[in-house]
């Protein structure tokens, strides 16, 4: 394992969604490089803090990330690299994630010897921005495996406030709403999947999944947005739908009106 995939998987580890031979990998790896450890301990402390509310963050981690911001204000303009990243990092992310983020961001300017003091500010905060991005996206991904139907719902949220969204993304939401067993979940992920229907996997993949919804909620929200999209696509699915047993009477009755207003 090179270190640029130990960084990468750090997440994956620390959440239990290793396969067991990249556990032993990843264990093997932290022995024979104990230069990492401390990058390692950080994280570890940072992940374990988002099961919970997290008042402060440790002392040593302090010291350590605003060290280094502080150190580019004294080299450009005062306040500018700390403030952007800061924002950046803790202005829209959830309290119980906003310090695993940071660390994780920390972790990518310490572990690519990043020289702070001979980049523009601008530069650095693009930087920051960037790792930010693929960071959440990340989290978005393992707490979509999450048992805790408020972290998936949590998850689903977050991509909300991604800048581009992956196809990585695309189907992980799917996954959620064609077998989540929550249907808060389901109806969330259909909430963000709307802000990508410009996308043409997003809205076969919108019409594929009408026909695998049982919840009456979930199955009248997607009629609902079959309208809005003029999916005439969706007509087929939503009349074999409609012809499935125990289908809800009011369900049954959305989906009738929407097929009239689609065709």
């Amino acid at each position: 394992m090179e270190y640029t995939e130990f960084k990468e998987v750090i997440v994956d580890y620390l959440s239990g969604n290793l396969t067991e031979e990249k556990h032993i990998e990843f264990e093997q790896f932290l022995s024979e490089n104990s230069q990492h450890q401390e990058e390692f301990e950080a994280s570890k402390v940072f992940w374990a803090g988002a099961e919970e509310e997290i008042p402060t963050p440790t002392s040593a981690m302090d010291v350590k990330f605003y060290t280094m911001l502080n150190a580019q204000e004294k080299r450009t303009q005062k306040e500018s690299v700390f403030k952007s990243i800061e924002t950046l990092l803790f202005g829209n992310f959830p309290k119980q994630l906003a310090y695993t983020l940071a660390i994780l961001v920390a972790g990518f300017f310490i572990g690519n010897g990043l020289n702070i003091g001979n980049s523009s500010a601008k530069d650095s905060v693009e930087i920051a921005k960037k790792e930010t991005e693929k960071v959440r996206s990340e989290l978005v991904l393992t707490l979509l495996d999450q048992p805790s139907a408020n972290k998936r719902l949590q998850a689903v949220n977050e991509v909300g406030k991604l800048n581009t969204v992956t196809e990585t993304i695309i189907k992980a939401l799917f996954s959620t709403l064609n077998n989540d067993d929550n249907v808060n979940v389901r109806l969330s992920a259909i909430e963000a999947l709307k802000n990508y229907t410009d996308i043409p996997l997003v809205r076969e993949g919108l019409v594929s999944s009408i026909i695998h919804q049982s919840s009456p909620l979930v199955q009248i929200e997607l009629a609902d947005l079959m309208v809005v999209l003029q999916e005439k696509k969706a007509v087929k699915p939503l009349k074999e739908l409609i012809k499935e047993k125990d289908v809800n009477t009011n369900a049954k009755q959305k989906m009738e009106e929407s097929i009239q207003s689609i065709i």
